[in-house]
């Protein structure tokens, strides 16, 4: 009954968070852009959310390893939440400028990265392993459930209310959450008084590299994660809206639905996998959900094709229809990928360093899209983006059949025992 308690504690404050987060989300580019009338301090902007989060994250790893995890996750929501609702008061006084904003988007990508590390390890102390499939499948469940609502929720209350608001609004959640975090009943196991020198911090650090690298299924799905955010990530970001809006014709209104149909299907597979997690089988529905991925996206290269734009008649409804099926599958088998990947990872890594192994895990996978984003602009500018898609979705297939053909069967039906057998071991 307590762990039920405490992951429900846990899902309600994430899925709060999230929805606060959602809605500023689309709220603040909006609002730069009305305040600036530039899309170059957009872009920056974006990088100060993702830069500062990416540097610190080797520290926040190491944080959420040696102290109290449900602590952290308190001290980082209250701190986002003051913080958060501090521009809000600023933007109700009319004295909120871009320089503030940007420097307060930089301290919140430190705590995002140092509440995500901690999160992400105390999941699998919450519940049991059997648990964990359906925890992590209603985890995801909601997650998409919360995107889908608060991007939807933050252009209409910026158009009608304005900016001050959504920061209201989005320190509020954080606060919640904080407060659902700090009722869950947790005993920290890996408390660590040894003060952090440098030589600690590589120390530690290399540990969890060492660990990766000894362990090969581990390792299989490391490498794995990080050529397919590396293919994929930007093919969604930078590749779909040029054909999207650009190619095909469609506005970014209707953009913005056809992205929505994609969390939707995320939403209905981790619906799906959490009513049968106790009769599915994980190499079954793993193997399944990367090949009917693969398989969708050649099927919407060639959908986009301007043979197959001028088949489906443009920017027509039978089209957009047709895209709309699409994203909708692509997401149910993503959902159908990454849950049983992310269930398998908690019970790979032993609990004394799962919060490293999160945190360089977010480096090396979200460290490579921007790369992957930068050379997609790149080609986007000299070959046609019908050529590109279709590369990059064979290239996508090569990596999925060699990780199928190549994969141990821990990647499949791993046991949280050995890994912490395998750590106690070294």
């Amino acid at each position: 009954m307590k762990d039920k308690r405490n992951f429900i504690l846990y899902l309600t404050g994430r899925f709060i968070s999230f929805i606060g987060t959602g809605v500023q989300q689309i709220a603040l580019p909006l609002f730069i852009l009305d305040l600036t009338h530039s899309g170059a301090l957009m872009g920056v902007f974006s990088a100060l959310n993702l830069v500062p989060n990416l540097i610190t994250s080797p520290f926040a790893g190491i944080l959420g390893d040696r102290k109290d995890r449900r602590k952290i996750m308190v001290v980082s929501d209250f701190g986002r939440g003051i913080l958060v609702c501090i521009l809000g008061f600023l933007a109700f006084g009319g004295k909120l400028n871009i320089y503030i904003l940007f420097g307060a988007q930089i301290l919140i990508s430190i705590m995002d990265s140092i509440f995500g590390s901690a999160s992400s390890a105390i999941i699998g102390e919450l519940l049991g392993e059997d648990e964990l499939m359906r925890a992590m499948s209603a985890r995801g469940g909601l997650d998409a459930f919360s995107m889908i609502i608060g991007p939807a929720l933050g252009g209409v209350i910026y158009g009608f209310f304005g900016i001050k608001v959504v920061f209201f609004i989005n320190g509020a959640s954080f606060i919640l959450s904080g407060i659902m975090s700090a009722f869950m009943i947790y005993v920290c196991k890996n408390h660590n008084n040894e003060k952090l020198t440098i030589k600690a911090f590589f120390y530690d650090n290399k540990e969890v590299l060492t660990f990766i690298k000894s362990n090969k299924g581990l390792m299989q799905l490391f490498t794995f994660a990080m050529l397919s955010n590396l293919l994929i990530a930007p093919f969604i970001d930078i590749v779909m809206p040029y054909v999207i809006k650009k190619a095909i014709g469609f506005s970014s209104q209707q953009y913005g639905y056809l992205m929505a149909t994609f969390t939707i299907g995320v939403l209905i597979g981790n619906v799906g996998l959490g009513i049968f997690a106790k009769r599915i089988k994980t190499k079954a529905t793993l193997n399944a959900g990367l090949f009917i991925e693969a398989l969708i996206f050649l099927g919407l290269s060639i959908s986009v094709f301007p043979s197959g734009v001028k088949f489906f008649g443009g920017p027509s409804w039978l089209f957009f229809a047709v895209l709309a099926i699409i994203f909708l599958s692509i997401g149910t088998a993503n959902a159908c990928v990454n849950t049983p990947i992310g269930t398998n990872l908690q019970k790979m890594v032993s609990n004394d360093m799962r919060s490293r192994f999160f945190s360089l895990l977010g480096i090396f996978s979200q460290g490579a899209v921007p790369l992957g984003s930068m050379v997609y602009g790149v080609l986007l500018d000299k070959f046609h983006y019908y050529y590109i898609l279709l590369i990059v979705v064979i290239l996508n297939i090569i990596v999925t059949a060699i990780f199928v053909a190549k994969a141990v069967d821990e990647v499949y039906e791993p046991k949280m025992d050995e890994a912490i057998e395998l750590q106690d071991a070294k």
